[in-house]
């Protein structure tokens, strides 16, 4: 009945990802056609994680989606969301010359404007502090359990290296995948530019080292997929 389902539903999220993964049974199947989709914030290293367990937005609109809701019409899928430390993950953005691409795609079909970055530097940007890439409002929509339309895994880029093999486990991926560090830290900028940075993502950067390294999101509707028997 509906109480047993929702203790049943209670007693799974609160289990840790380990015993969460061993009695899950997804009823997902795998095929030639991709089951999963990794989105992320930028800048923390998803695009090859993304392409090694086969997401199907890789290169498209949807893999900054800045809510999980743009796949809630997909049937049967899987979703990732990775992030990470937002100082960090904006200075890999504007080194690459990737800041007005990502501005579009942060912001696409969602509330607020783009805001072109073209040509703008990071010195200029974290004078300026204020987050065009709407950073917070992404990450506490994927993070907002009352969104969870499909299982979701939330993936914090510096606890990759002791938890990829949950990662892998969620996404029914075999093949091993070698995670590679970052080779630079926000704290070699200059005090302006990490002045402007913690202006912007002070908070969130809080948010995220409080978080742990992996976390399964259950929808609610999960009667009938899952085995706990």
């Amino acid at each position: 009945d509906s109480v047993s389902f929702i203790l049943e539903y209670w007693i799974l999220i609160m289990l840790d990802v380990p015993q969460l993964l061993s009695r899950l049974k997804m009823s997902l199947p795998r095929s030639n056609a991709a089951a999963c989709a990794m989105c992320s914030m930028g800048g923390v290293g998803s695009t090859a994680l993304a392409r090694h367990v086969g997401s199907i937005s890789d290169k498209t609109i949807r893999e900054h989606a800045y809510t999980p809701g743009v796949y809630d019409a997909d049937k049967g899928i899987r979703l990732g969301y990775m992030y990470g430390n937002p100082y960090d993950a904006v200075l890999s953005v504007f080194r690459r010359n990737f800041q007005d691409m990502h501005s579009k795609a942060m912001n696409v079909n969602s509330p607020t404007p783009y805001k072109s970055l073209k040509g703008v530097s990071i010195e200029q940007y974290a004078e300026e502090a204020v987050d065009y890439f709407n950073i917070q409002r992404q990450f506490d929509n994927w993070i907002n359990p009352d969104l969870v339309k499909h299982p979701t895994i939330l993936i914090k880029y510096e606890g990759l290296v002791d938890s990829i093999d949950d990662i892998l486990g969620f996404f029914e991926s075999t093949e091993p995948f070698e995670v590679r560090s970052r080779n630079s830290s926000w704290m070699k900028e200059s005090p302006k530019v990490i002045d402007g940075l913690q202006t912007m993502y002070g908070d969130l950067a809080k948010q995220i080292e409080a978080m742990p390294a992996v976390k399964i999101l259950l929808p609610k509707q999960w009667q009938g997929l899952v085995d706990i028997d």
